[in-house]
């Protein structure tokens, strides 16, 4: 059996066999998701490790708070701030913000008045688990968009908000835990501590400092660090620099107790400008951008399968009615905070934040790996029921929301008509050219062969080669186009047109010819004209639906 949690130091050798496993795993499931069951590669390894879990294997996952928070989070939110549209950011900082902050501690009050009836805890424990539940997981959400190749604005929206909740809460985790050992020790109800001064005090200038104070850590040193850059200029040594700084400033920020998240995230985004300039030459830029998407690739497979494998089955099963219950009340909290806030905020935004946009951002409310790092910090001091009744809990909602989600995801976005050229449409365009281009070598072949520039015997092969390829294109492309239905009216939509046009240029050749009277020939003109006109304005409101979907007001 795979074990997770706080374990004993492993040694080299298991660390090693276990990484190991892990890499043979990813290789297995990013070939099988991609050729097989086509479902994204982040949910295929989450699969993949829950079934390693299952198996009686002697591993041990390495999934603990430390590793969670201080290896894999830099790691990823690094590499994502480097990248990310630092435009659309300054663009839509005011809605992530009041998402990240006033939605967060909104959805905690919700987790907290209801869950404390439906898990039968104390308003405080109730509390702690919607700050521990409540953020969304950056990790998980940024994976799963990069894949799916979701609209830009859309993806800073709901990235952003990820980065930042976490600094949230985890002031609000720390805050709320302190209050629960502090009146467990004292032997007194937790509400009691839960005082205004501390409400104000302890959280809301917690969380002002939290942000504040990381943001202003990660831009003066990442802007250090590019100087530094730009002084040295050397591939291998800015790499350096940038290791340096994405670790540093996280473990310097969290030192002095704000948010290290935010202050990595103000890093990345401040080398990410700044070095992308004529300032660094390309050769840096192209190694630091190469290098550090391999270690957050490096870092999602050993994430995703580690949280598959250190999911307790055990406690699954004894707790099932209550996940299912845990899961429905963070998806209402998420809901009822995210459709209002945004609604109020879309009267002052100049650019508004459309329905389906709203959509999608309840639906990415994935809580995965920063949850779980937050459970597993809960001390030994607290009653062990509740430690387990919380693991388990935490654990079946990153499951079920991890693999809910991230594998109706994709659809969702493409049902409400904002998926990217670059998630289906460009992919359909590569399999279209590709066919094309078999089509035309079947064609030179046959001229060959005709010409008798060709043997029969290798005018067959090259035939029987490309007839293969062109019927696994074609699969590929029905398969493409049952996954996406929009996709598929725009296709027929374009061939609909095509055959009209074609229809209205045979009736003029018609009436060239005398075949058809002009005055025949006017009415056929006028009634194929009018159809091809109604496909137009059709093209032209799915378009403008299209537009609109992508945030632009309505």
């Amino acid at each position: 059996m795979v074990t997770g949690g706080v374990q004993p130091a492993a040694s080299i050798e298991t660390q090693l066999l276990t990484l190991l496993t892990v890499f043979i795993i990813a290789g297995a499931v990013g070939t099988f998701t991609t050729k097989v069951i086509r479902i994204p590669y982040t949910v295929g390894l989450v699969l993949a490790g829950l079934t390693l879990s299952i198996l009686p294997l002697p591993l041990t996952t390495p999934l603990t708070n430390e590793f969670i928070l201080l290896v894999i989070l830099p790691t990823l939110i690094f590499q994502s701030a480097m990248n990310i549209d630092a435009e659309q950011l300054r663009d839509n900082i005011s809605p992530i913000l009041v998402l990240a902050v006033v939605g967060l501690i909104l959805s905690v009050l919700v987790i907290g008045i209801l869950g404390a009836s439906v898990f039968e805890f104390s308003v405080v424990v109730a509390l702690l688990l919607g700050a521990i539940a409540t953020p969304t997981d950056p990790v998980s959400v940024v994976a799963l968009f990069d894949e799916l190749g979701a609209p830009e604005r859309l993806s800073v929206l709901i990235e952003g908000e990820s980065i930042l909740n976490d600094g949230v809460a985890i002031v609000l985790y720390t805050v709320l835990l302190s209050v629960l050992v502090e009146a467990q020790a004292e032997g007194i109800p937790a509400t009691e501590f839960l005082t205004p001064s501390l409400i104000v005090r302890d959280i809301g200038l917690g969380i002002v400092i939290a942000i504040v104070g990381g943001t202003l850590i990660g831009v003066v040193a990442g802007y250090l660090a590019y100087r530094l850059l730009v002084l040295v200029d050397d591939p291998m040594t800015g790499l350096v620099f940038t290791v340096v700084l994405a670790y540093g400033v996280y473990l310097l920020a969290e030192h002095l107790e704000v948010s290290g998240v935010i202050a990595t995230l103000g890093a990345g985004l401040v080398v990410g400008t700044r070095g992308s300039s004529d300032a660094v030459s390309a050769r840096t830029r192209l190694t630091l951008g190469t290098v550090w998407a391999s270690a957050a690739f490096i870092a999602n497979t050993v994430i995703f399968v580690a949280i598959g494998a250190a999911t307790p089955f055990d406690l699954l099963a004894k707790y099932a009615g209550e996940i299912l219950a845990a899961v429905v009340l963070v998806f209402l909290a998420r809901a009822v905070v995210v459709y209002p806030l945004v609604e109020l905020m879309n009267r002052r935004l100049p650019d508004r934040i459309s329905r389906s946009y709203q959509h999608v951002m309840v639906w990415s409310g994935i809580h995965a790996s920063v949850p779980i790092a937050l459970v597993l910090d809960l001390p030994e001091s607290l009653p062990a029921g509740l430690r387990e009744k919380l693991a388990a809990l935490v654990f079946g909602v990153a499951a079920i929301t991890l693999v809910v989600n991230g594998l109706t995801m994709g659809r969702l976005i493409d049902r409400l008509g904002i998926v990217t050229a670059s998630a289906a449409e460009r992919q359909y365009e590569l399999l279209v050219g590709r066919l094309h281009g078999i089509d035309a070598a079947l064609t030179g072949a046959e001229e060959l062969h005709q010409r008798d520039d060709v043997s029969t015997e290798i005018y067959e092969r090259i035939v029987e080669q490309y007839t293969s390829e062109k019927r696994r294109l074609n699969r590929a492309i029905s398969e493409l186009l049952d996954e996406h239905p929009n996709l598929r009216e725009k296709e027929e939509l374009t061939a609909e047109s095509e055959i009209v046009r074609r229809e209205i240029l045979g009736i003029k050749t018609a009436m060239e010819r005398g075949i058809v009277s002009t005055d025949v020939g006017n009415s056929l003109l006028e009634e194929t004209e009018g159809k091809l006109e109604e496909m137009a304005n059709d093209r032209h409101t799915g378009d403008k639906d299209s537009k609109d979907d992508t945030g632009h007001t309505q």
